[in-house]
């Protein structure tokens, strides 16, 4: 898991490895498998328990998600073959156009939102002729709004676990308990059953 790579980490090598991961992720395509949002959950809880500083975390989520997202755009207009050709022709690539044709910035906007598609929607932009003037208006306040939910999201389920998880114990074992007690009935009747 990715909290348990960098668990070890000093706290400034941590905010430089979580900040590389969410650039890499829109500007390298790793945010297909590899989503920047986990990361940037990760350094919210981090920060929760005092590795990092909230201002320092919240600055480099913002700074990370909209660097990345312009590499990505730059990457899609300088070499728009580097996009698999599977992407960009055939029924998804033709619909991906259509959609930043159609709506241009505002799908950019809704874009960094989706799993998957923030990774490839600056991309697909730029090589569907998006212009950067465009681009960044609906960019720019959306990449650094998404890069500060996350951390803030991180920290605060962190602190919500924190002061709720006693709670989380008692259902658990009230569950487990309950779920005990009807598997012990139903063996009850299965005996009586078959001694009958």
């Amino acid at each position: 898991m990715l909290a348990d790579l960098l668990v070890g980490l000093p706290g400034p090598l941590l905010v430089l490895a979580i900040g590389l991961l969410v650039v890499a992720e829109a500007a390298l395509v790793i945010g297909v498998v590899l989503p920047g949002s986990s990361a940037l959950l990760t350094l919210g809880v981090f920060t929760h328990g005092g590795l990092v500083a909230l201002p320092v975390a919240l600055a480099v989520g913002t700074v990370a998600a909209v660097a990345g997202s312009n590499l990505s755009f730059a990457a899609g207009r300088y070499r728009p073959e580097a996009l698999s050709s599977r992407w960009l022709t055939g029924a998804k690539g033709q619909r991906a156009r259509t959609v930043l044709s159609r709506f241009g910035g505002s799908a950019v906007l809704v874009g960094q939102w989706v799993v998957g598609a923030r990774t490839l929607t600056p991309r697909f932009a730029a090589a569907a002729g998006l212009p950067y003037r465009r681009f960044l208006p609906w960019n720019l306040p959306s990449s650094a709004v998404w890069g500060l939910v996350w951390v803030a999201v991180g920290y605060g389920a962190s602190e919500a676990y924190e002061r709720w998880s006693w709670l989380a114990v008692v259902v658990a074992v009230v569950l487990v308990g309950g779920l005990l007690l009807l598997g012990r009935r139903a063996l009850d009747r299965i005996d009586a059953l078959e001694q009958a």
